[in-house]
């Protein structure tokens, strides 16, 4: 009896190792995938172009969604916002993308979403802006050497907005930053936002392959919304202006950053306000002059002093001098000599 327990026990460890080994190979063998979604908002509806997703499955399940499948780990997608979307309201403009779900005070909205490595399911919406003063900016994809690698995009925006642009996916390459920000110019020539790309190394062009193993437990976790939050990201609170992000700051200079914000990088007027603020270079001006001024008083009243104490000297040499003759006119001098 004892021996037929041993047995069962044995047997059950034995099933429970067997299927635990079959799980484990099957994990490993599925090759697990990605879902991103696009909603079009209460202010316009998509098109179905301006969206690039390498080894994604595109379908556009109405005006209003479009579902992007089959997506591999670390794989890139874009989206053109003016070109995926078409106002229903001539009062707005299309303003970007952004997730779904976020609030004006920490969006990012971008007029052309460049995510480089998806790593799990993702919800975005099309932002609108309202129509304020028009400009127009550029952007330019360049090499190290100013070369332009892709035609230069060209969007619009309300001058005074800060207008955020994403990179596009060029194979082979990495831009120095996935996202550049600036605030709109009434002068044009000013709105020019440049991506510079430098040539991918061996272990960066595999990861954007997505030759990295996907985890299953990624999925779902990273801003998947639904369709009733992808309608509530874009009405008409949307069109308020994107809060700002700071700069993400990196180790290495060769890893792209999330963001490089184009105003602190070219403002001249960085010194002036420098020397503006309290305990600062021209911030000391009042102190310096009362320094001056006391230093010049103190040397007035020194120069007087020693006039006056020279002018008494003189005197007293003097008073000596008629004291002595004095002496010497009465005989007390010789008298003085002979004692």
């Amino acid at each position: 009896m004892k021996y037929l327990k041993k047995i069962r026990m044995s047997f059950l460890i034995l099933s429970v190792i067997i299927a635990a080994l079959g799980q484990t190979v099957f994990a490993a063998d599925e090759e697990y995938t990605y879902t991103v979604r696009l909603y079009a908002g209460n202010l316009g509806t998509l098109t179905g172009a301006g969206i690039s997703a390498p080894g994604g499955d595109i379908k556009m399940v109405s005006d209003k969604e479009i579902v992007i499948t089959g997506l591999k780990y670390n794989s890139p997608i874009e989206i053109d916002a003016q070109e995926a979307a078409n106002l229903t309201d001539n009062r707005y403009y299309v303003k970007g993308v952004r997730k779904s779900g976020s609030d004006n005070s920490d969006a990012r909205d971008t007029s052309r979403l460049f995510e480089p490595n998806v790593k799990g399911d993702k919800s975005y919406v099309i932002a609108y802006g309202i129509k304020g003063k028009q400009v127009s900016y550029t952007v330019n994809y360049l090499d190290a050497n100013g070369n332009r690698m892709l035609e230069s995009d060209t969007g619009y925006g309300n001058s005074g907005d800060r207008q955020y642009v994403s990179a596009r996916n060029i194979d082979g390459y990495i831009p120095q930053a996935y996202n550049l920000v600036k605030t709109l110019s009434d002068n044009e020539a000013e709105n020019v936002f440049n991506f510079q790309y430098r040539p991918a190394t061996p272990a960066e062009t595999e990861t954007a392959a997505g030759t990295e193993t996907a985890t299953p437990g990624g999925a779902g976790t990273e801003g998947g919304g639904t369709a009733a939050e992808g309608e509530e990201g874009a009405g008409e609170e949307g069109a308020a202006n994107a809060g700002e992000q700071d700069v993400t700051q990196v180790p290495d200079e060769n890893t792209p950053q999330d963001l490089v914000d184009l105003d602190e990088e070219d403002t001249p007027l960085a010194n002036k306000i420098l020397d503006e603020r309290p305990g600062t270079r021209l911030g000391y001006f009042p102190m310096y002059v009362t320094i001056a001024l006391a230093a010049l008083a103190a040397l007035i009243l020194a120069v007087i002093y020693l006039k006056k104490r020279q002018g008494s000297a003189v005197q007293t040499e003097e008073i000596v001098s008629e004291i002595r003759d004095m002496a010497d006119d009465s005989g007390i001098s010789n008298k003085h000599d002979d004692e």
